[in-house]
């Protein structure tokens, strides 16, 4: 048997439930009273309307009395609108429409029954309210007289009922607990996955920066050896008297671009590095595509030194709903894939193409190399994680299955096929904003 006012600390999703069932129970108070009118026709039993109509104004003032009183007391709510007045009501109705001889009386069999619902799962209440029947039924049957063998029989009944019902509430309350016990799993299960794709969004970022760092150290010494050598040359030319004034300041202008580049590529590593600690997910909006393809060239130039690069981006092409970072990470996985498979199969003209085409409402990049493609045999699981066809150390399997989950995210595709005239080729299909 539940009650009007609900404890504190219980949730509000589950106080509007239980408050919900009890308004119910109050509005079925009234539509009973056609089986009072049915049970002594042809006369209609006003007195029991009257009973009905106070149980209800009672019922509904008790609860709201109570909780504009704001007693956070459930047990003396339940007590009154789930004990005391339905019990003393039913009781007065059923004495009013004939005691023991009504038909109605059997209701003494159902009350327990009916407080399974009441008391949703409490086995403490509902065999407190099946007492309480119990209690009505037999005092009813004393007041008229009726032999024990009766009194007994009716005792039995409504006692087998009040066991069902304990029981019943029993089974619901561990139905109630493995529920819980279920969401609450799959809340720690949904954290879990959630940390574990965490996890592997850093673990690709780290992977990336990783496959750069060779080229990093050797990106960073090009500019590095000439700035030593200008500081060198302006150390010895400054001196001296005649030095060309041009020399120098030419000099000055290679240091400074030299250092600038260094600045540059620290700037994009550090960047890359950083993405994979963001875990709040992202609103998408409006991405210039042009200056996504330019920075991940940028920062994928230091692995495509050696290869030979076409990007074809037409004028015009629109902006993408995309995340400008996460789309960057996309394409970058995809250069450095491109530059490892070359590299391993040592093809004699390594050639990578970024072509971007737009069309109604969608825009496409399309990544194409003249590597050895594909084996069959992989390509239906290129996009499944921690599948890698690298060497041990060489790549972590999670590369694609991120970047296919980030341009899915977008609203898009990404797939992977062989070209007829050999190599692989990577198609991202992206809407416009």
């Amino acid at each position: 048997m539940s009650s009007p006012i609900l404890p504190p600390g219980m949730s509000a999703n589950t106080k509007r439930q239980k408050q919900r069932l009890m308004g119910l129970l109050f509005l079925m108070i009234l539509p009973f009273w056609a089986v009072d009118v049915l049970a002594v026709l042809p006369r209609v039993p006003w007195d029991t309307l009257a009973i009905r109509v106070t149980w209800a104004v009672l019922s509904v003032g008790v609860m709201l009395g109570l909780k504009a009183l704001r007693v956070q007391r459930p047990g003396v709510s339940w007590a009154i609108t789930a004990l005391l007045l339905p019990n003393l009501s039913l009781s007065l109705i059923i004495w009013r429409l004939g005691g023991s001889q009504s038909a109605v009386f059997a209701w003494f069999c159902a009350m327990p029954l009916m407080g399974i619902t009441l008391s949703l799962g409490s086995v403490r209440r509902s065999l407190v309210g099946s007492g309480m029947s119990l209690a009505a039924a037999l005092t009813i049957l004393v007041l008229e007289g009726r032999p024990a063998t009766v009194v007994g029989m009716w005792g039995l009944l409504i006692t087998c009922a009040g066991l069902l019902a304990v029981q019943s509430s029993g089974f619901y309350t561990k139905l109630q607990q493995a529920r819980s016990k279920a969401e609450e799993d799959r809340q720690q299960t949904r954290e879990a996955l959630e940390a574990t794709q965490t996890r592997a969004q850093e673990a690709d970022r780290l992977a990336q920066v990783g496959r750069l760092a060779a080229g990093v150290a050797h990106e960073v010494n090009n500019p590095l050896a000439f700035i030593q050598a200008n500081l060198r040359f302006l150390q010895e030319e400054l001196p001296r008297e005649g030095s060309s004034r041009e020399e120098c300041l030419e000099a000055l202008k290679e240091t400074q671009a030299g250092v600038v580049r260094i600045q540059q590529i620290v700037q994009d590593l550090t960047a890359l590095a950083r993405g994979g600690a963001e875990t709040q997910p992202r609103e998408l909006g409006s991405c210039p595509l042009s200056m996504v393809i330019e920075e991940s060239m940028r920062v994928a130039s230091v692995r495509l030194k050696r290869l030979a690069v076409e990007v074809e981006v037409p004028t015009g092409v629109p902006a993408v709903r995309a995340d400008a970072r996460q789309l960057g990470q996309v394409l970058l996985n995809l250069l450095l894939n491109a530059a490892d498979a070359l590299e391993e199969s040592r093809v004699e003209r390594p050639k990578v193409a970024l072509r971007v085409q737009a069309r109604e409402q969608r825009v496409w990049l399309v990544l194409e190399d003249n590597g050895p493609g594909f084996p069959a045999e992989h390509l239906s699981r290129l996009f499944t994680p921690f599948f890698t066809t690298k060497a041990k150390g060489k790549g972590t399997g999670l590369g694609l299955a991120l970047s296919r989950q980030y341009v899915e995210g977008f609203g898009g595709s990404l797939r992977a096929e062989n070209r007829p005239e050999g190599g692989a080729r990577f198609t991202v299909e992206l809407l416009s904003a």
